[in-house]
């Protein structure tokens, strides 16, 4: 508190030293102001009209504080409660994601050894790196197995599981605290989803969830056959008769669980915002594709596989 008005009374001598600070404070807070001379007059009583007097700049100043008081008190040890939540999208982007679709009938299936040859496609598109290669492949594959058909004759109907790639757009949300207030001095504390949005200060946390497990298919043919070795020996192979067994890799999906901030170990348990693609159908019988009966995702042809 300002002892400047206290200093320019004429009678400051006259205040004892135990009411010094006292009187500083009183003076510096315009709660008294001396007579028309500035003389404080220590030494005398009071009257009725100067106690009023006191009292009522007492009551104008506390009101002028209460108006006029920071947002943010000073020296407050925040102790922050959250007092309402809303549910926000904390990120969106496209990833790639492995679909089970069931029981279709995809017109890819070799008619001389009943391999899929679409999922064959699927399974090894990490193995090359154009279709042409894989379909030479494929091709080889046939003169190996024995397959009469050389896995290119694709007129067979089976109701059947395959496993597709698909690029699709999913958004995490999560349920938020978007109103803080401190339990000590009732201080809101600001907040914005740009607390949040920086992907940089995020760590992924995520699960494994499995579409499907590894197996195995068992080929056959419906004649008799040859089977070629690497060196284009013939092996007789009756019809009906194993030829080959393709084995299928295990496809997971890695789903985001919570974020972990990297600054201050806060977690944000999130939920995964996408199509559960519940059924596909063949719409367009000329191109033979299948479509989500939800959502735009569409299976991939095979030179899409490769790209």
């Amino acid at each position: 508190m300002s002892d400047e008005f206290l200093n320019k009374a004429p009678d400051k001598a006259s205040v004892s030293s135990w009411a010094l600070e006292a009187m500083k404070w009183a003076t510096g807070a315009a709660l008294m102001r001396g007579d028309a001379n500035g003389a404080l007059r220590p030494r005398y009583s009071a009257t009725r009209a100067e106690i009023a007097t006191i009292f009522k700049r007492f009551i104008e100043i506390k009101d002028d504080l209460e108006a006029n008081k920071p947002d943010t008190p000073l020296g407050c040890d925040h102790v922050w409660e959250t007092t309402e939540t809303k549910r926000v999208n904390v990120f969106s982007e496209d990833v790639e994601d492995w679909v089970l679709i069931k029981d279709i009938n995809p017109m890819t299936i070799c008619n001389g050894c009943g391999l899929d040859i679409y999922q064959w496609y699927v399974d090894n598109r990490d193995n090359y790196k154009t279709v042409a290669d894989a379909t030479t492949a494929l091709s080889l594959l046939g003169d190996e197995t024995g397959c009469p058909a050389g896995h290119v004759a694709l007129n067979n109907f089976h109701d059947l599981d395959q496993v597709i790639p698909i690029i699709e757009t999913k958004t995490y949300a999560a349920e938020l605290p978007v109103i803080k207030k401190c339990t000590l001095c009732g201080t809101t504390k600001p907040w914005s989803i740009d607390d949040i949005s920086n992907r940089n200060i995020w760590i992924e946390h995520t699960k494994e969830v499995v579409v499907r497990e590894a197996w195995d298919e068992e080929l056959y043919i419906d004649e008799d056959s040859e089977k070629f070795d690497e060196y284009g020996n013939a092996t007789f192979v009756p019809a009906g008769s194993l030829i080959d067994t393709i084995h299928h890799p295990r496809y997971i999906n890695n789903e985001v669980e919570y974020l972990e901030n990297i600054n201050t170990d806060e977690k944000i348990h999130v939920t995964v915002s996408s199509c559960k693609h519940p059924r596909f159908e063949c719409t367009n019988p000329s191109s033979y594709k299948l479509y989500c009966v939800n959502c735009p995702i569409v299976q991939p042809s095979t030179d899409e596989l490769f790209q």
